[in-house]
């Protein structure tokens, strides 16, 4: 099942059954529909085969195949084929309900319990204002035992050779063959990874969190003529990009860094322990110009 959304200028597909993921979110034109995130098909199945996901009850992934916390161990199931550690939490791969609809929004809602300490309610709201998508991403902690959370937002962009990303940052996680964080640098004006003045992505991979980010960014197509701003009120994205062969590009708005849960200071590094009844929300937009 897909529910649409348009607002004369931009159309959003969504999914509430697969994840309460987006299909589609096209600019609408003269010569048709032309697609701002990387678009899906209508019976698509995969989350990573769609627009853009919500991350919720953490993002990226969590080494150790779980964490431990208040001195309590927690295992966490893999959930993601081929990849042996568990990834962006559960809400991407579960059934949202749908709370209410109208022309320009849509609320959806998720109950989980399936993996302890996270039991919670979700909430994801998509809205079409004229020429941007607001997204709002919550969740209430239901259990009895406080527990880490963390939410993000996973699209993916069409990669193209005009394609750059402009987003400040003061540093750059560096990683292992696991993806997991290694070692804090900061970020070197002009090198390739600089992305303060905007530029090309680079050829080879980028799987890496940046953090000091100003919630502040713009992606651009100059082979298209597009540009799309981003702004959220986290301090940290990620960039996913396998190579120049790719025809994708993922820039995420985190609200944490990766494996925060197993970190010295999870809750420094973005993590927030919620009480039964506390909330943590995120919000992000994104907004279409002409180049």
């Amino acid at each position: 099942m897909t529910i649409t959304l348009d607002s004369g200028i931009l159309r959003l597909t969504v999914n509430p059954d697969v994840g309460g993921a987006v299909v589609r979110l096209d600019r609408l034109t003269e010569g048709g529909p032309e697609p701002l995130m990387r678009p899906g098909s209508a019976g698509e199945r995969d989350p990573n085969r769609l627009a853009m996901y919500p991350l919720v009850p953490w993002s990226n992934r969590i080494g150790g195949g779980g964490f431990r916390w208040h001195g309590q161990d927690y295992r966490l199931a893999t959930n993601l084929p081929g990849e042996p550690l568990p990834i962006h939490g559960d809400g991407w791969q579960q059934v949202w309900q749908v709370e209410s609809q109208a022309q320009h929004e849509l609320r959806l809602a998720l109950r989980s319990c399936e993996q302890p300490p996270f039991d919670y309610r979700a909430e994801l709201t998509y809205r079409l204002e004229s020429d941007a998508l607001e997204v709002t991403l919550s969740v209430t902690h239901l259990g009895e035992s406080p527990a880490p959370y963390g939410l993000g937002l996973h699209p993916w962009f069409p990669r193209s050779a005009g394609a750059r990303v402009e987003a400040a940052a003061e540093g750059v996680w560096e990683v292992d063959d696991d993806q997991l964080p290694t070692e804090w640098r900061r970020l070197l004006p002009s090198e390739p990874w600089d992305f303060s003045r905007g530029a090309a992505l680079p050829t080879g991979k980028i799987d890496n969190l940046f953090t000091g980010w100003n919630g502040q960014a713009v992606l651009r197509w100059r082979d298209r003529g597009l540009v799309l701003e981003v702004s959220a009120d986290t301090s940290r994205y990620l960039v996913f990009s396998p190579g120049e062969q790719a025809d994708f590009f993922c820039f995420e708005p985190v609200s944490h860094e990766v494996d925060a849960h197993r970190g010295g200071d999870p809750q420094r590094q973005g993590l927030v322990e919620l009480g039964a009844g506390e909330s943590l929300s995120m919000r992000c937009r994104f907004r279409c110009l002409a180049s």
